[in-house]
């Protein structure tokens, strides 16, 4: 059997890393296809060198263009490796324009399609990633859920077929990770004691304009707190374009690889984040999170109090303040995903 999985964000590539070692444990002929979605040494290229895995087999040339035209361009570049590969299955993870090119291109083809991290919902349709996973979702031959909320949301969706929990494959990689890598240069460079400051990463649309980065920060002066900040290539060009003035007690960073990142995390006191793949490892670490979003999919991390949803009406010092007064309860994580996924596509 070949498995051909399509990959072209950070993200995916955390979902892949174990997923991958399974297959190459189990002589799977898996072919890796990155679509070039995210390339840039700081966001991506680095990723594969740290995480022991094997270069793409395949490298798609980044596109200059956006929007449907991008799309198209990966969808095109995807069906021609599909038709010289001839994979029995193909597998696409999580919400970016790759899941969708990679999804319809399986369609088209009538190629067998895997969707992981199936049923997260946001229902916000304003968000292109909610597009995304939607039509992933209904297309899709076999889908595997990270969260068992995600099921109930298939079976409200009249998905009821061939739709399974599996764990989440992102976790899984953070306890491995956790438990070998210990190198905390990244605190000493930075002059950050542990459990002493607090990590944020900021990045999506609705948070990165003008107005919106003004006023987060207006809000995080008031904190006490000394607040690390990896700071994204969007974000960063915000704040350069309309000189956005940074208060002393933020420190911007450059963008860190992934085990740096996870040294960050496991030491800060808490969590600012937007990100969908943080708001997980937070709960997973047991670090209070706060989402500067309205709405979130990670249903299950809100419920036993480790992460909240900003209501971005609160000032954010007294909210924060309110909520790290609230107890954790202690839940079990199934960390057995790439073991289930292997078993249910093989």
């Amino acid at each position: 059997m070949k498995v051909l999985s399509i990959v072209g964000t950070r993200p995916q590539f955390l979902k892949l890393a174990p997923l991958s070692q399974q297959f190459e444990m189990n002589g799977v002929n898996h072919i890796v296809v990155h679509s070039g979605q995210h390339y840039d040494k700081e966001m991506s290229e680095d990723i594969f060198d740290v995480l022991n895995m094997k270069t793409p087999d395949y490298l798609l040339e980044k596109s200059e263009s956006v929007g449907i035209d991008r799309l198209c361009t990966m969808m095109k570049n995807i069906e021609k490796i599909c038709l010289n590969e001839l994979p029995d299955k193909i597998v696409v993870f999580g919400d970016c324009d790759t899941t969708l090119a990679g999804s319809l291109v399986a369609k088209n083809l009538k190629i067998y399609l895997i969707h992981i991290e199936s049923g997260m919902r946001s229902y916000n349709k304003s968000m292109p990633e909610e597009i995304n996973r939607l039509i992933s979702d209904h297309v899709s031959d076999l889908l595997l859920c990270s969260t068992k909320d995600s099921i109930d949301k298939l079976n409200n969706e009249n998905i009821k077929n061939n739709a399974y929990y599996v764990g989440n494959l992102q976790l899984e990689l953070l306890k491995n990770v956790s438990e070998k890598y210990n190198n905390k240069q990244i605190l000493i460079e930075n002059k950050l004691t542990e459990n002493k400051y607090a990590l944020m990463t900021i990045h999506r649309d609705y948070n990165t304009n003008k107005y919106m980065l003004e006023s987060i920060f207006s809000e995080l002066t008031k904190l006490t707190v000394d607040i690390v900040f990896p700071i994204h290539p969007r974000t960063k060009n915000v704040i350069e374009q309309n000189n956005i003035q940074i208060p002393e007690n933020i420190k911007l960073i450059q963008p860190v690889h992934y085990l740096d990142m996870t040294i960050l995390e496991r030491f800060c006191c808490y969590i600012i984040t937007d990100s969908g793949g943080i708001q997980p490892e937070a709960w997973f670490l047991k670090k209070k999170c706060i989402i500067m979003r309205s709405e979130t999919e990670w249903i299950e991390t809100l419920e036993n109090n480790n992460n909240i949803l900003y209501d971005y009406t609160t000032p954010l010092g007294l909210f924060i303040e309110q909520f790290l007064k609230i107890d954790i309860i202690d839940i079990n994580i199934d960390l057995c995903a790439s073991k289930n996924i292997y078993n249910l596509i093989i």
